[in-house]
């Protein structure tokens, strides 16, 4: 039995965007902790590495896919309401 195609296209882009926003996640952390490993704990984080941190979302290859892939599921899931 075939799953519905539309339904595995959805769930390969929800598949997608949370590996998409882990990376970004990842990525921001990474920069705000610097080289100093011993502040991955964002409550110990100052300015400048909140700076950082903002830095590396604005500019993440991560970032730049998540809004269409994000406007591709909304997309697929209204054509599953209304149609």
């Amino acid at each position: 039995m075939n799953a519905n195609p539309i339904q595995q296209r959805l769930a390969a882009r929800k598949r997608t965007a949370d590996q998409l926003a882990t990376d970004l996640i990842m990525d921001c952390e990474r920069a705000a902790s610097g080289r100093n490993s011993g502040r991955v704990n964002p409550a110990q984080w100052n300015g400048t590495d909140w700076r950082r941190y903002v830095h590396a979302a604005a500019h993440s290859p991560a970032a730049l896919h998540l809004s269409a892939l994000y406007a591709s599921i909304k997309e697929i899931e209204a054509g599953r309401v209304h149609g």
